[in-house]
């Protein structure tokens, strides 16, 4: 690492691609959603797909709100019955989350995907524990880059915002970050975005101080 990390007291995580590799089960479950609404699915696309809300990537092909339903119903269906032996856990994540922990940090999570879904991925790995706040998709009433899912667990804390960060891979992280007067901290996991943020980083272990 080339810079020195700022010390926070309130990390905030992306879930998708930034704590766990979701995939190959996102592949699966966005080719399930597109078949059920008869949508084109080029599987090369789920790398941007992945960094944006369901809702977004329905709004690219059709705002008819009956398909939407089926797209969205589709997608979380399959999400039930596969998304968790799809899903791996980032090499790194488990040291890093477990060390920023016995720091006394304060660790959440806001993301796209649903809470149950997440909650259960965490519990497979032994992280259920570790996270004080899961804002998910049933309770995001707008998405990224919107700030409301972090401006909602923000409110849970009498923390200064200098001292919170956002972690996360997409573009639409480091913009909710920014728009919620955060730091967000930029992990591209793959194909990198031109993305605001304080820092960008090559893997978790760089938020270690």
């Amino acid at each position: 690492m080339a810079f020195l990390m700022k010390d926070y007291s309130l990390y905030i995580f992306d879930f998708d691609m930034t704590l766990f590799d979701s995939m190959k089960g996102v592949k699966i479950c966005y080719r399930k959603a597109f078949q059920a609404v008869g949508f084109p699915f080029d599987e090369r696309k789920c790398q941007t797909y992945v960094r944006e809300s369901i809702d977004q990537t329905f709004e690219r092909f059709s705002n008819a709100p009956c398909k939407r339903r089926e797209f969205i119903a589709a997608f979380i269906r399959e999400s039930e019955m596969s998304m968790l032996h799809n899903t791996q856990i980032f090499p790194e994540t488990d040291h890093v989350i477990k060390s920023l922990m016995l720091k006394g940090k304060r660790l959440c999570i806001a993301s796209g995907k649903t809470e149950e879904r997440i909650k259960s991925i965490l519990k497979n790995h032994g992280l259920c524990g570790a996270f004080e706040h899961v804002i998910g998709y049933e309770r995001i009433q707008e998405p990224k880059p919107s700030p409301y899912c972090l401006n909602y667990i923000i409110s849970k804390y009498d923390i200064p915002k200098e001292k919170i960060c956002y972690i996360g891979d997409a573009r639409n992280d480091m913009l909710a970050a920014q728009n919620a007067g955060i730091d967000g901290i930029y992990i591209p996991r793959g194909n990198p975005e031109d993305a605001p943020c304080a820092y960008r980083i090559e893997n978790l272990n760089d938020l270690l101080v």
